[in-house]
């Protein structure tokens, strides 16, 4: 089993990230000045929360494979329990959404308006200047605040990547989808640690900042869920007829060992059903 509450929340993360980039594009045009703190504090929760759930179901398995195989050697029946994985995406979730309503109630995000040298218009010869307005979601401790997201998920994002690379080379017949996980995690911490970086020093430039920031999270989003789903949807198409969880992990399949016990118990079997038509 790959355990498809955890692929369904993971995809439900997906899905509040890509809606969190319709909000990016969204300025002073569409929007009055009184509601844009509503939509920065909007673009927060939902690219917070969405990364939170997305990121946090892979590596809730990525951690079960690499604390299952550590407890096989003392307990080799140890089975990976489903709840256990709900457990650590949701207490991810809580952690997240502590320092969400903690910036949300105490230092709220707002509308702050920076303006540029006048500039001479280029499509016109008449005598006026421009003067250039970019809006910025930013509130008074805006670097703590940054810094205790950036913090968190940066951590989550190196524990991942280390379980990853641990777990590479190990198969697990209850989380046979792990060798995926762990390269979709591969895949979100360098985008991560790309973007991040990036589209704080060029902020200042809107389009620019906000062409590389959307096409990052998109690019992520659907590659991380090609890499996982994609694999899945061939052993469908492959193996209709036969159960594409079992097919999907070759490691799942019954055993050698496993096969001669039933072949053997299916003789036995047969064996006494003729001995009791002999007696009857």
């Amino acid at each position: 089993s790959s355990h498809p509450v955890c692929n369904t929340i993971m995809l439900f993360g997906v899905i509040i990230c890509l809606i969190s980039v319709i909000l990016l594009g969204i300025d002073g045009r569409f929007v009055s000045p009184e509601e844009y703190p509503k939509i920065c504090q909007a673009r927060a929760w939902l690219l917070s929360t969405g990364f939170t759930l997305a990121y946090g179901a892979m590596f809730s398995k990525v951690w079960r494979v690499h604390r299952f195989t550590t407890k096989a050697k003392t307990d080799p029946k140890k089975k990976v329990e489903p709840w256990k994985l709900y457990t650590m995406v949701s207490g991810l979730l809580s952690i997240d959404l502590v320092i969400l309503l903690s910036w949300q109630i105490f230092d709220p995000l707002q509308r702050y308006l920076e303006t540029f040298p006048l500039e001479d218009p280029v499509s016109t010869t008449d005598d006026i200047k421009i003067r250039p307005e970019l809006e910025h979601c930013e509130s008074q401790r805006n670097s703590m605040w940054l810094g205790l997201v950036y913090g968190f998920k940066g951590l989550i994002l190196v524990f991942g990547l280390f379980l990853a690379y641990e777990t590479r080379s190990i198969k697990v017949k209850q989380i046979n989808d792990s060798r995926y996980v762990g390269m979709s995690i591969y895949n979100v911490v360098v985008l991560c640690l790309i973007t991040a970086p990036v589209g704080m020093v060029i902020a200042s430039q809107q389009d620019a900042s906000f062409a590389f920031v959307a096409l990052a999270v998109i690019f992520c989003c659907f590659l991380s869920m090609l890499l996982i789903f994609v694999p899945k949807v061939i052993e469908v198409i492959r193996h209709p007829k036969d159960k594409a969880e079992s097919k999907y992990n070759p490691d799942s399949a019954i055993s050698k060992e496993d096969e001669e016990r039933y072949q053997k118990l299916v003789t036995e079997n047969e064996e006494l059903q003729r001995l009791i038509t002999q007696v009857c």
